[in-house]
């Protein structure tokens, strides 16, 4: 291959580029928007207390709304079996764990 088809190809295969980038920045413009995280799910309390229960066993003693770490919680409290008292939140929107303590 002699020097003026190597710049050739070379040049083909740079405008060859541009213009693929281009197509798909087009594209992307014409893309619908990325879907947003599913729907939250919220729980009720005696999911919460079904949770908590399963992480600790034992006798559940009361059961409310409360806010920890700045979010809406059920909170648990339980005596549990390993003689342990445990207060349970979980996150009321998502049903996350936001604290485990005991005492």
């Amino acid at each position: 291959m002699n020097k003026t088809s190597t710049f050739r190809a070379a040049a083909l295969l740079v405008l060859a580029s541009a213009f693929a980038g281009t197509a798909f920045a087009a594209d992307a413009k014409n893309a619908p928007p990325a879907t947003v995280a599913a729907p939250v799910q919220t729980i009720t309390k005696e999911q919460a207390v079904e949770m908590a229960l399963k992480a600790h066993p034992g006798e559940v003693t009361k059961v409310y709304e409360d806010t920890k770490k700045g979010k809406k919680t059920w909170e648990v409290k339980i005596n549990g079996s390993d003689g342990k008292k445990w207060e349970v939140h979980y996150e009321i929107s998502t049903g996350a764990l936001v604290a485990a303590d005991s005492k």
